[in-house]
């Protein structure tokens, strides 16, 4: 086997070669990327058919009515997202660090929270029914219309909200296929319901809202039973002292409510743009250039989030060369994809506004005009995408709003009311473009400024590698052999000795990770099919820190340990760990979004 290790440096190791992790972060990506590309897409799936409906029955006041209660929707969609969200984050860095009382308590007030918000929501909502209509901008054409699908959507708004939780929750449990099946269980129940309460009961926009909020409730009632389980850190409890908690979950979910609130910022101003220019006949243009894009989006979102979690633990273990690797498979993957989705946008954008039943010549062809300039903008919007997530995984909660707020709001609104007199709806589909460019550019100067101010932190992505740059570190994957096993143990047990470590600890830290190595191959590692288990060892001046960890099924050393050792069938098996927990400051196992991570300080 002629494979590459690497050091931190990236410099190839001498000797025999062993696996770069780029196979087993590689995996992990794949795991995740197409669940969540599925996942974002199914969602979209019934506001496509739900806008092809109410096209096909109320023509262009159909499809007006949608994007005049897109922001109602997305005030909801923000207000999820900031609890549950913000929750998975501070539940999933406690589960990380073996404290799954904060864990579990953080889950318990999720639901407190995101419960009395609905509380609020509800009754605020229908003592103000007709003065939100207004606000929205629905003129006599659209207004009941627009008060039905809000009455009926408020009133049912506790199932959407409460949704968020469980979505988000089982991503962090390692469910990123319960995720995406829950998802679409959810689009195909609003499917049913658009059938029945749009089609049969000829409900209209009203009808959709019953259906949206039936299909999310339901579906939350079903995703909340993955998470139980009798060794599962999410189960409800009695609340404690929640201001530190409520802190920290609204810090973490900041950026994706804020990207909520923005789109519905977005979309408020555009369609009151057009009203009071008295050009109401884009409306319709603007919906179906926004219904097509949310299917672009979703891919986005799907490609961020499958690296989100992956950067989370990297982050953590000070992993930088992980991170590196993560952003660049997401970042090719990524804009090759949306790259073909952009050319086959160019080539079938004048047939979009056929599809839900548009028939007016001048509708279709500013919608094929805006899907144009939509193409030519979605890898532009991908990368602002990816580096949101990515900064606040890392902690840098204001870079990440600050992309949020300039794309979405600042650089979109600004020139598009500017430019509107001059030129109409082009104002509009220039600024999709100009907003993207903007904000990275924007993006670009914050990260100049603060590596200015900090030269310690790498240039582009803001990551302290001091601490790497001071150790001496071996990084590397073993595959599921005896053979590769026997192998790393004696490449770890020569680094050890070249870095002058005691001969006596070299015996025994050589024994312990082969025989730790062998028993995640029989207890991790399905029989009969290659994987790889990822080893990294830092030598700092105060200590030695492994690492050992991989995407197999669930196996904790630790508690094997102390559940066998006292058999006659056991010692044996254990030996190997015992030594470690013997020799070591700290041992911890975590398991943190299905990934088997075993941390050895000695």
């Amino acid at each position: 086997m002629s494979l590459i290790s690497k050091n931190e440096s990236g410099e190839a190791v001498e000797g025999r070669s062993l696996v770069s992790n780029d196979v087993f972060l590689g995996g992990l990506v794949y795991k995740y990327l197409f669940p969540s590309i599925v996942a974002m897409v199914g969602t979209r799936i019934s506001s496509c058919i739900n806008g092809l409906i109410l096209g096909r029955t109320l023509g262009g006041t159909g499809l007006g009515v949608i994007s005049l209660v897109t922001p109602v929707t997305l005030v909801y969609f923000s207000i999820g997202s900031l609890v549950g969200v913000g929750a998975s984050i501070v539940s999933g860095i406690a589960l990380g660090r073996g404290d799954r009382e904060r864990c579990a308590r953080v889950y318990t007030l999720s639901y407190i929270v995101m419960g009395a918000v609905a509380v609020v929501l509800t009754v605020a909502g229908m003592l103000n029914l007709d003065r939100i209509v207004r606000f929205l901008g629905a003129d006599a054409e659209y207004f009941e219309y627009t008060r039905d699908f809000v009455r009926y959507y408020i009133m049912g708004g506790a199932g959407i909200l409460l949704l968020y939780i469980p979505i988000n929750y089982l991503r962090i449990a390692g469910k990123p296929n319960h995720a995406m099946i829950m998802l679409l269980l959810m689009s195909f129940l609003e499917i049913v319901g658009l059938w029945v309460f749009v089609i049969l009961l000829d409900m209209g926009p009203g009808g959709t809202a019953i259906a949206w909020v039936i299909g999310s409730a339901l579906t939350c009632f079903v995703s909340i039973g993955f998470l139980r389980g009798k060794d599962s850190p999410f189960a409800l409890q009695k609340p404690g002292p929640a201001l530190r908690d409520i802190s920290s979950l609204v810090s973490s979910g900041s950026p994706s409510a804020a990207n909520n609130v923005c789109r519905a910022i977005q979309s408020l101003s555009m369609n009151l743009l057009f009203v009071r220019m008295g050009m109401g006949m884009y409306l319709p243009c603007y919906t179906l250039v926004t219904t097509g894009a949310d299917f672009i989006l979703a891919v986005i979102l799907g490609i961020s989030q499958a690296a989100l979690p992956l950067v989370g633990i990297s982050f953590g273990e000070r992993d930088f060369r992980s991170i590196r690797i993560i952003l660049k498979k997401a970042m090719g993957w990524g804009n090759l994809i949306i790259g073909v989705m952009a050319i086959l946008i160019v080539l079938i954008r004048n047939r979009i506004g056929l599809f839900f039943g548009v028939e007016d010549e001048e509708v279709l062809r500013n919608t094929g005009i805006g899907m144009l300039f939509f193409a030519f903008s979605i890898n532009f919007a991908f990368i602002n995408n990816v580096m949101m997530n990515y900064f606040n995984a890392i902690r840098r909660v204001l870079i990440a709003n600050i992309i949020v707020i300039s794309r979405l709001v600042l650089f979109m609104i600004i020139p598009a009311y500017a430019l509107f007199p001059r030129v109409n709806i082009y104002a509009v589909w220039i600024s999709l473009i100009l907003t993207e460019i903007f904000t990275l550019g924007l993006t670009f100067l914050f990260v100049t400024l603060i590596h200015r101010r900090n030269p310690r932190l790498s240039r582009y992505l803001l990551l302290d590698d001091a601490l790497v740059e001071n150790s001496r570190v071996i990084d590397f994957s073993v595959q599921n052999t005896i053979e590769d096993v026997t192998f790393a143990s004696g490449k770890i047990s020569d680094f050890c000795e070249e870095n002058e470590i005691p001969i006596k600890k070299i015996t025994q830290i050589g024994l312990a990770i082969e025989e730790m190595l062998l028993m995640i191959n029989e207890f991790s590692h399905r029989e009969g099919k290659t994987a790889y288990t990822d080893v990294r060892m830092m030598i700092t001046p105060e200590n030695i820190v492994m690492r050992i960890r991989n995407a197999g099924r669930y196996f904790n050393p630790v508690k094997y340990y102390y559940e066998n050792k006292d058999t006659e069938a056991g010692f044996d098996r254990t030996l190997g760990i015992g030594i470690i927990l013997k020799m070591a400051r700290d041992v911890k196992y975590r398991e943190t979004f299905g990934v088997n991570n075993l941390i050895i300080t000695i």
